[in-house]
């Protein structure tokens, strides 16, 4: 195993998964790739003239929080010595972005909260979504609550 993809939304439970994906490829000798999918508000929203310098300063201020969460999750990759690259991606759907990039990579490594019944349908999930439409193996890390 030689490549492994590791997306991110900057969350602890994202940290979660991907210390145990450092782990992983630490043991392997596999090189990482943080992936931060940007879903942009203002091609899923209908934005009035009004709040278009709004949602402009909206849409930076999540690039700039993708960025950050990219840079937090190469540094812990630089403290174990694996080599990772980031990608800042913008998609509207996030499970698509994932899996277009699945075929280049051995394992795809996510977390997920464990959500179900109505939390479940109600919020949805990445993870689920990546599992349902992949052929890359994926190692899914159940998030502890901290």
């Amino acid at each position: 195993m030689q490549k492994l993809l590791m997306p991110t939304d900057g969350s602890p439970c994202s940290e979660q998964a991907i210390e145990k994906g450092l782990e992983c490829a630490e043991k392997l000798g596999a090189e990482v790739t943080f992936v931060y999918v940007l879903e942009n508000p203002m091609a899923a929203l209908w934005v009035t003239p009004e709040a278009v310098p709004y949602a402009f300063e909206l849409v930076e201020d999540l690039k700039k929080a993708a960025k950050e969460a990219l840079e937090r999750a190469r540094k812990m990759a630089e403290a174990r010595g694996v080599k990772a690259e980031t990608k800042l991606v913008e998609d509207p759907n996030p499970v698509q972005a994932i899996v277009s990039l699945s075929p280049d990579y051995d394992m795809i490594v996510m977390g997920t909260h464990g959500r179900s019944g109505l939390d479940r349908i109600l919020l949805g999930s990445v993870t689920e979504g990546v599992l349902r439409r992949v052929e890359t193996p994926v190692l899914v890390v159940r998030c502890k609550q901290k």
